[in-house]
């Protein structure tokens, strides 16, 4: 007999419990001062969103990832696939005349219909930032900054930032004249690091020599900075090749003299799955956990499909894999409060009310008693890791019944 579907959830999506909840509230509380200390300010868009904001030429190919859903009126509507796509129709409708650059973070679910793997949910939760108004490479190396520092704060150890450059490839297969499924056959081996197939594909294109030599070179240089410059000024490069590549150099730089170096690794082959991107783009990882912590980028052609000139850049933690990293590395650490069992007996109710008052105000959580019998009392305050129960006497003062994780 099939199971009652009123007790089962849907593929992707999850409870949580009182300990998950304690880890994410404490995990995006951390995340949201930490953005706010470096003079972001929180937005929050809606759940709902019209397809048309999705179905530009940048996410049409994800709409078949996008829950759809039709409203009264007859219009299409998707829950929420992307936080910056939202953001960015927010800031052209309703920001324009704030004051620029303009620094905005959120917190924020996300609905998509992938494939459940590696931990990934059809639901999850992104905590992000988007940056608006600054061309220059200070702001890419900002924003990366921020996501370091914000990863450091956690205690998140072992984490890696890797940084690519979307102008390098966007670049040549702009230029050459080869059909589409021979430029996503590039994008997707470049992806895999799939080098052999890369090969084959390459040499068989009727493109220049040199253009051959960079497509086949660029997936395999990445790990440390220094050497991964390098190699790639060896390359027959453009003049706009050079000027990316010069670009990525001045991220990098930025965030070495910030003291950051050592978390960064470049990755010249890095491709992403949303085309919106246009600049410098990164992806961060832990070695403890091989999925995807946050992503970013500049993405400063989007913002033209809504009728602003504007330069942009931002990234997004998945803050369920962040919990999970601290989690395998026994570093989600949690101040818990005191916790008070409080007995009325003696006490009125006023009393008790404006002791309660007193005893959260010096930082207690505390709870007052709804049982009577008092083996029940002990039972409920050690299955619930209460750390004491207190009374108030017939003074009217608090004295401690009994002490049991210190007081």
């Amino acid at each position: 007999m099939m199971e009652s579907r009123k007790v089962l959830l849907p593929e992707g999506v999850q409870d949580l419990l009182i300990d998950d909840c304690i880890y994410r509230r404490h995990i995006e509380n951390k995340l949201m001062e930490n953005f706010m200390q470096s003079g972001y300010m929180e937005v929050s868009s809606p759940t709902l969103e019209y397809y048309d904001l999705f179905s530009n030429d940048y996410l049409a190919s994800n709409g078949d990832k996008m829950f759809k859903l039709i409203d009264t009126n007859g219009g299409i509507l998707v829950l929420r696939p992307d936080c910056t796509v939202p953001i960015v129709r927010i800031v052209s409708t309703k920001m324009k005349d704030f004051v620029y650059p303009l620094k905005l973070c959120y917190v924020q679910n996300v609905f998509r219909i992938d494939e459940e793997q590696a931990g990934r949910k059809r639901e999850f939760r992104q905590a992000g930032v988007e940056l608006f108004g600054v061309a220059s490479y200070r702001a890419d190396g900002e924003v990366i900054i921020t996501a370091i520092e914000s990863l450091k704060n956690l205690g998140l150890e072992n984490f890696q930032i890797d940084i690519g450059q979307v102008k390098l490839l966007k670049g040549i297969l702009q230029t050459i004249g080869i059909q589409e499924t021979e430029k996503q056959a590039i994008i997707n081996h470049m992806e895999n690091k799939n080098f052999i197939e890369l090969d084959r594909l390459v040499e068989g294109l009727p493109i220049e020599a040199d253009i051959k030599t960079i497509l086949k070179k660029l997936p395999r240089l990445f790990g440390e900075p220094c050497e991964v410059l390098e190699e790639v000024k060896k390359l027959p490069l453009t003049v706009s090749m050079l000027e990316a590549v010069e670009d990525l150099e001045k991220v990098w730089r930025m965030i070495e003299s910030y003291g950051l170096g050592k978390y960064i690794s470049l990755d010249l082959g890095m491709v992403t799955s949303l085309k919106y991107y246009s600049g410098v783009i990164f992806k961060g990882f832990t070695k403890d956990l091989g999925v995807v912590l946050l992503s970013g980028g500049r993405y400063d052609r989007l913002m033209k499909d809504f009728d602003m000139d504007c330069p942009a850049t931002g990234f997004a933690f998945v803050v369920n894999m962040i919990t999970k990293a601290l989690k395998i590395q026994e570093n989600l650490k949690v101040k818990k409060k005191k916790h008070i069992l409080l007995l009325e007996e003696a006490g009125s109710p006023a009393m008790t009310s404006a002791k309660v008052e007193d005893l959260r105000k010096e930082g207690y959580i505390v709870e007052v008693c709804l049982l009577e019998d008092t083996k029940e009392i002990l039972e409920y305050t050690g299955r619930r890791k209460i750390d004491g129960i207190m009374r108030i006497n017939k003074e009217g003062n608090l004295e401690k019944v009994q002490e049991l994780g210190g007081l």
